[in-house]
């Protein structure tokens, strides 16, 4: 399969990939939250707490988790990372629980450096959920490390759930060999791509909302194109 990355509903482009197509996939689903009207109200009083504005990150009509699941399932040939909200986890866990081809583990990204953001009113969010879930007798590098990710937010983000770069690279390293392929099927602003391009794999992505669509697209070409010069010098030089 060739590297590309498509401006498209992940669960319809699923659909044309093959089975175990994949070495690896690394994703950050929206999370499903909506706000309420009673909490768009507390927002309004005084001393309430901030809220940020994730409403198209957060968007449930983009994807069908089912249908979502059973796909990367089928496609995928090795572990499997896919960050989610508190109202999804339990079930992208207890899917790969009984799944007979896949072991899961629950792993979370603690943030060295949160947001103070709210915190005059409760403790700090300084935790983010992931499940990652590794087909059977597939490869797996970080052999005895911790299920918890320390690593720091970064403060520019582009997109509202924008996930470090340092922390993809590390997983993509623990997962996948040079010259394996990383998928994203939600990729955002792309940084999966541009971790799997920096250490040299392949990348293949899908992003439903045009706007990002293009970020990514520029920032995954841009990483991509870096790497292939970088090859080809080396290549050169010996």
């Amino acid at each position: 399969m060739k590297d590309s990355i498509f401006n498209i509903d992940c669960n319809e482009y699923m659909k044309s990939m093959l089975d175990k197509s994949v070495d690896m996939i690394l994703t950050d689903i929206p999370y499903g939250l909506e706000l309420t009207q009673g909490a768009i109200d507390r927002m309004k009083a005084p001393g309430c707490m901030r809220q940020q504005d994730k409403t198209k990150a957060n968007d449930v009509s983009v994807l069908d988790l089912d249908v979502f699941l059973d796909s990367i399932a089928r496609i995928s040939n090795g572990g499997i990372y896919i960050f989610c909200g508190l109202s999804q986890i339990t079930k992208v866990y207890m899917y790969f629980h009984y799944h007979p081809d896949f072991m899961v583990r629950q792993c979370a990204w603690r943030k060295t450096n949160p947001s103070t953001m709210n915190g005059q009113h409760m403790w700090l969010s300084s935790m983010e959920n992931c499940v990652f879930a590794k087909r059977r007798c597939t490869k797996f590098h970080a052999k005895c490390k911790s299920s918890v990710w320390d690593f720091p937010a970064g403060r520019s983000k582009i997109h509202p759930t924008e996930k470090p770069l340092k922390l993809f690279k590390y997983l993509v390293e623990s997962s996948t060999d040079a010259g394996d392929l990383v998928f994203d099927p939600c990729m955002g602003s792309g940084t999966a791509g541009v971790a799997a391009y920096e250490l040299g794999r392949r990348f293949l992505g899908c992003e439903i909302d045009k706007e990002y669509f293009e970020v990514a697209k520029n920032r995954v070409e841009t990483a991509g194109l870096s790497w292939e010069l970088e090859h080809r010098q080396m290549k050169l030089e010996t």
